[in-house]
């Protein structure tokens, strides 16, 4: 386990965060970010995209030292996984089987793949369609699951159709994740293999999935773009994602020129 009493971990969210609809803003955020590194501080995703999900624009093992994925559930420092937790054959087959009887359009984020129900614009590559002809033969596989998605509003009843898992709720779509899987579960796995205190980590977010991770960090940075209840919680307020708002607060904290 490394050593670093006068370093800092920086954990950044990717959508709304570090990643918005501007090529300029990205560019600059992982220029400022190489800046940091360069000073000895590490700097690692923390998302709700679960592996198979980060975005292929990004070099990530070139601009990063880690990544917290799937809202906590796994977590990788350089090449090394360090924490994985999956969801249960058991909930994996529930959840398919309410969305295909439901007709709604559900996603299994995995490790490797994804796999999704219904009609999704987005689903190709990596993403594997699961419907009422191959069901039962996917459900034979072994499945490596970050976290469930679901398009639109996620029904409450499935908070007792699966066992151990939260519905987080957000505008347009539904996280369900592992109980005990949390973006400060990840950040405090991965601040411990660094050896950092919890008071010299620095988490930035915009959506509700980073509520934890801002109140835990010593340092919690809301974007401009964030939601009330992120910006409640923060320390400090930057700008927001399309002006560069993660480049902004970094050079605030570690006082660098442009």
């Amino acid at each position: 386990m490394e050593t670093m009493n006068d370093k800092y971990a920086i954990f950044l969210d990717i959508d709304g965060t570090l990643m918005g609809g501007s090529q300029a803003a990205l560019k600059k955020n992982l220029d400022v970010i190489q800046k940091v590194r360069a000073l000895g501080h590490k700097v690692l995703i923390s998302t709700g995209r679960a592996t198979a999900y980060l975005p292929e624009n990004i070099d990530i093992e070139k601009y990063f030292d880690g990544v917290v994925s799937g809202a906590g559930a796994r977590v990788v420092i350089g090449k090394k996984e360090v924490f994985l937790k999956t969801m249960t054959r058991e909930n994996i087959k529930a959840f398919c089987e309410y969305n295909l009887k439901n007709g709604i359009i559900g996603v299994l984020e995995g490790v490797e793949n994804m796999f999704f129900m219904g009609i999704i614009e987005e689903a190709q590559g990596k993403w594997i369609n699961i419907n009422e002809e191959n069901i039962s033969e996917y459900m034979k596989k072994d499945f490596s699951i970050e976290k469930f998605t679901i398009l639109g509003t996620a029904p409450k009843e499935l908070e007792s159709v699966l066992k151990g898992c939260v519905i987080l709720q957000h505008n347009g779509y539904a996280e369900l994740l592992q109980n005990g899987c949390t973006k400060s579960s990840g950040m405090e796995i991965a601040a411990k293999e660094f050896g950092v205190d919890m008071s010299r980590c620095i988490a930035m977010g915009d959506s509700l999935n980073d509520l934890d991770m801002i109140e835990t960090a010593g340092t919690g940075v809301a974007m401009g773009n964030a939601v009330q209840e992120i910006k409640d919680a923060a320390d400090m307020i930057t700008d927001d994602v399309d002006n560069a708002g993660v480049a902004a607060a970094l050079k605030q904290i570690f006082s660098l020129k442009d």
